[in-house]
């Protein structure tokens, strides 16, 4: 069965919340997992490290992980095309990383909820 994605409805009220100037990043010492912002009009998804999207480091020595969306429409549409499964890390060779908090469906619900 192929994984169910996110789907428009719920990356609209995604991209309305950051677009409203809330942001999903999580905040602890070392590494956050991955994070959900709009900052200066671009949206992003990204590793956080130390509270801080985009972090400064990794733990192997890479590059941190970031995409960026410059309009409002190529987020939603990116977004709703996602699941659990895609967003997951399992692709990285580093176990770690395997849904290590990422980004799911019951993130994205609570975190638009709380708006």
């Amino acid at each position: 069965m192929a994984p169910r994605s996110y789907g428009t409805l719920l990356a609209e009220q995604v991209a309305d919340a950051l677009s409203a100037g809330r942001s999903l990043v999580p905040y602890h010492r070392d590494y956050c997992g991955l994070g959900l912002a709009c900052v200066g009009g671009t949206y992003v998804y990204a590793e956080i490290w130390d509270g801080q999207l985009q972090g400064l480091n990794t733990q192997d020595e890479r590059p941190a992980f970031a995409l960026h969306f410059p309009t409002r429409t190529e987020f939603v549409q990116w977004l709703s095309q996602q699941s659990d499964a895609t967003l997951s890390r399992r692709e990285l060779a580093d176990s770690f990383y395997w849904d290590n908090q990422t980004i799911t469906r019951q993130r994205l619900r609570q975190f638009v909820a709380a708006e």
